[in-house]
Parts: structure tokens; sequence; C-alpha cells
């Protein structure tokens, strides 16, 4: 028969209580790591959707530029088999609508665009800044999972190019003969869930046609 000797129970009791409570703090432990795992990984993915819906919209950004030059520089049978058609302002009817907005803007009200007088040179203005909008699911309304992105122009040029043909008697005379560009530098900055924001700067380059518009 056994016996217990002075507190033995005791100490397996407290012995016991103490696993118990390790097990405890070891448990919540590695729940409030999980939970922390999976907000990180949510929001890296919210700021990668963000960052995929701001390059997606920059893709199309320089076509708004090149068509606004084209409008002002090609003949009306090249413009017809590109199918760019003038809205009215010097702005495209493609451009003018959906998914851009702020391009016909027209401040001092003399019938050309605020964006096209900039492009083209005309002011010394930066071109305002338009917005490209894309209802990915068709509801109606442009979520912040969805592509919603600002976009500022700054022109700089003409700058003379380096490795033209014009200083030299080589008898070139292709289009681009002046050896010069036009840099049109854009930035678009879009805000995606939880805050999440992403920004991207494109360089988009027209060369100086001889005659006038840009290869």
């Amino acid at each position: 028969m056994f016996t217990f000797i002075k507190n033995e129970k005791g100490a397996v009791l407290v012995i016991s209580l103490m696993i118990l409570a390790l097990l405890t703090v070891l448990s919540l432990t590695a729940m409030l790591t999980t939970t922390t795992d999976m907000e990180i990984s949510t929001n890296y993915k919210i700021s990668q959707n963000t960052f995929y819906n701001t390059e997606g919209s920059m893709d199309i950004a320089p076509g708004v530029v090149r068509r606004t030059i084209s409008l002002k520089t090609e003949s009306p049978d090249i413009l017809a088999s590109l199918g760019i058609t003038d809205s009215g302002n010097g702005i495209s009817a493609t451009d003018a609508a959906s998914p851009f907005s702020g391009l016909t803007t027209d401040t001092d009200g003399n019938g050309m665009a605020d964006f096209t007088e900039s492009i083209m040179g005309f002011v010394t203005t930066n071109p305002s800044d338009f917005t490209i909008s894309i209802d990915l699911d068709s509801s109606g309304t442009t979520d912040l999972d969805e592509i919603n992105t600002t976009v500022t122009t700054t022109r700089t040029g003409p700058t003379q190019l380096k490795g033209f043909s014009t200083g030299f008697a080589t008898g070139y005379e292709g289009g681009a003969m002046t050896g010069r560009g036009i840099d049109f530098t854009m930035s678009g900055t879009a805000t995606g869930e939880r805050n999440s924001t992403s920004s991207i700067q494109i360089v988009y380059r027209c060369i100086e046609r001889s005659g006038g518009g840009c290869l």
C-alpha cells in the first residue's frame, strides 16, 4: 500500500496546472502567429492587385498622347485607316469616352481641350491630369479593387537625340531626319483596398517627323 509523503499530492497538482498553462500559452501563440500570417498574406495580395491594376492602366495611357498628336498632324486618309476620329475639341472619340475622363476639359473655352494644347506644345503648362477607370465586374461602380488610376503627364522637348545622322553627309532622308524627340513622362497613381497605393512611371518618346507629327 502506498503512502503520500508530505505534500506530494499538491506538487503533482501544481505541476499539472503548470503544464496545462504552458500548453494554453503555446496554443494562443500558434493562433496569433497564424492570424498575423493571414493578415500579411491578405495585405500582400491586395497590394499586388493594386499594382497590377495600375500597371494595366498605364499600358493604355500612351495611346492617348499618340492619338492626340495624330489628330493634329496626320491626313484624313491616315486617320481613317487608324480609326481615329475627332470628338470636336482635339481629343479623339476613343479618348473622350470611357474608360478615360478629364481629357476634354476646355478651361479657356477656345474650342480646344487643355490636354491637346499642352501635348502639342501650344501652351507651356503641363497637360491636365486624366483618369482611367474600368469597372471590371460591370456593377455600375468602380470599386477599390478595380482600375481607377490618375495619370499626370509632363512634356519635355523637343531635344536633339544622340546618334542622329543629320550632322553628317550621309544622304539619309528618312522621316526621322530631324533627329529630335519629345518625351512624355506619365505617372499613374492608384489607391486600392486597405489604403494600398501603387505608382508607376513610364516615358513615351515621340520621334519628331520631318514635316510634322511623330514616328
